[in-house]
């Protein structure tokens, strides 16, 4: 991932609670390597967790801000957007969908990380139909008086296998992989979480294997606007 990058793109991740990001880890950071412009987002703080009972509903929110800040950290990502749409209240309302919109007319993204569609916590299946429906809103001028993000943006989903949409892997670079462990293992440390070394690199060698590259993250994608070639190989 040493490559120039001429054409700096901003590549935007937008997950329901802090530690959702865990799987995109690799992707984000190999942009990062790159040069890219790298933010992370949440649609909720993640209040609700079980984990933090000793603190009150205002406690839990500024750890779980701290969490995702430490995260944008490690990864050397630009910013921590937290939308605070409320845990468990994540709907794929208009008014959600609009304040997301709003998001891409602010940081304008080439390119959208989220959940996926069929995923079976509501928050996390709506904040991917919210990462969704937000592209053609953020296009339409329906938010921010009348501003616009008309770029094409491609979407790319956490893998589900009942999706039907196309699947992209993406290989993920030695040193990478290295933040995707010290993210894992900062969690880890805060809800004692086993055997974390283990899932972090052992999933990501089975993508690895399918894809014949050595650690993989893989996804379902959206609007991929790669121009026709004549020739398949």
């Amino acid at each position: 991932m040493n490559e120039m990058n001429d054409d700096k793109k901003t590549i935007l991740s937008i997950f329901a609670h802090p530690d959702d990001e865990l799987g995109s880890i690799g992707t984000l950071s190999n942009h990062v390597e790159r040069g890219d412009r790298v933010i992370m987002s949440w649609t909720t703080c993640g209040e609700m967790t079980t984990l933090l009972k000793d603190l009150d509903i205002e406690e839990v929110k500024k750890e779980r801000k701290r969490h995702g800040q430490e995260i944008v950290n490690i990864v050397g990502a630009e910013k921590a957007i937290f939308l605070d749409l409320g845990d468990t209240y994540i709907q794929n309302t208009r008014e959600q969908r609009l304040t997301v919109a709003d998001l891409y007319v602010q940081e304008k993204p080439d390119v959208v990380i989220t959940w996926g569609l069929n995923n079976n916590h509501p928050d996390h299946r709506y904040t991917g139909y919210l990462a969704l429906d937000a592209i053609k809103l953020a296009r339409i001028n329906a938010v921010n008086n009348g501003q616009s993000h008309r770029k094409d943006v491609k979407l790319f989903h956490y893998f589900e296998s009942q999706s039907r949409l196309p699947v992209r892997y993406v290989d993920v670079s030695e040193t990478s992989m290295e933040k995707a462990v010290s993210c894992a293992n900062f969690y880890a440390e805060i809800y004692d979480w086993k055997n974390v070394d283990s899932w972090v690199i052992d999933r990501r060698k089975a993508r690895g294997l399918e894809s014949s590259t050595k650690y993989a993250e893989k996804y379902n994608v959206q609007f991929d606007f790669s121009k026709p070639s004549m020739y398949i190989c």
